[in-house]
């Protein structure tokens, strides 16, 4: 670069640069010392605490975790603090998808809840739970946990459910989607249905991806909740099912609802019309990806 210096006054750069095969990009090259943001200690012991203690959540569920609790953080930065201390888990793949046939679609809270039954086994024998799931918000609206699997069962579980979220009184046009068990299509479940002024949807035979909600929510609250546990009996696995139950509504972040917690998605969008006018857009851009 010093030989370039002392010539450049008598040969014209370009020239230069031809003769000595050295760029004039490289010439004019000046270095700037980067200034690299180190990662505060105490935001890495967070990440590594919320995933020892939530071991079955990935980086992103890991990220909403620090982001609903005011901690910003890169998504980036939280996957590689995982990688590093081997806390990360493997990707995981969606089972192929196909779309709804004809069926029911909410805009809002209240409007349309899906329920199945799911086994949860002890040492002591089965057991079932029924769930209701509301499909908008996401939220858990309530369950039946039980020995039995009957008829009986699967109304406790709503009848708890309209509990839990109206005090008793179902909200005109509320949808109940379920499948063809016998004890969703009985005589029994289907008179107490049309007692409490919920509407019935049936999926067609053999299509559990109509009834997908319920499906991917069973699935969570299994690898989430049950696998990490073994019960013993009946009571254990109640109390821990009843932990679930406030933890999936309260703190569990879905992916979904802009990686909110149900209960706090559903605050947010009866309540701040700005969060609700950039997830309503978000919904339609999403509806125009599937056509």
């Amino acid at each position: 670069m010093m030989v370039i210096d002392d010539l450049k006054d008598q040969i014209p750069l370009r020239e230069i640069s031809r003769i000595s095969g050295i760029s004039l990009s490289g010439y004019y090259y000046k270095p700037v010392k980067r200034y690299i943001q180190r990662l505060d200690p105490a935001i890495k012991e967070k990440v590594r605490y919320i995933a020892s203690e939530r071991t079955t959540y990935r980086y992103r569920r890991v990220w909403a975790v620090l982001r609903n609790s005011g901690t910003e953080v890169n998504q980036k930065i939280v996957r590689k603090v995982l990688k590093d201390n081997n806390l990360n888990l493997p990707a995981f793949k969606h089972r192929g998808r196909t779309k709804a046939r004809n069926l029911f679609r909410p805009h809002g809270p209240d409007q349309l809840w899906q329920t199945d039954i799911t086994y949860i086994p002890t040492e002591s024998g089965m057991t079932y739970l029924m769930c209701i799931k509301d499909c908008f918000t996401k939220e858990w609206q309530g369950y039946r946990y039980s020995r039995s699997c009957m008829a009986r069962d699967a109304i406790r579980s709503v009848e708890n459910a309209v509990l839990l979220a109206f005090n008793g009184s179902v909200p005109e046009g509320l949808v109940l989607r379920t499948d063809n068990g016998p004890q969703y299509i009985s005589k029994e479940f289907r008179s107490a249905m049309k007692l409490l002024g919920i509407k019935l949807e049936y999926i067609q035979k053999h299509t559990p991806e109509d009834n997908g909600d319920i499906e991917s929510f069973h699935n969570s609250i299994k690898t989430d909740y049950i696998w990490p546990n073994e019960f013993r009996n009946f009571n254990d696995a109640s109390i821990e099912i009843e932990k679930a139950f406030t933890d999936y509504n309260e703190c569990r972040p879905h992916s979904s609802i802009d990686y909110l917690p149900p209960r706090e998605f559903r605050r947010k969008f009866l309540n701040d019309s700005a969060f609700r006018e950039r997830f309503e857009k978000k919904e339609v851009e999403v509806k125009l990806d599937e056509n």
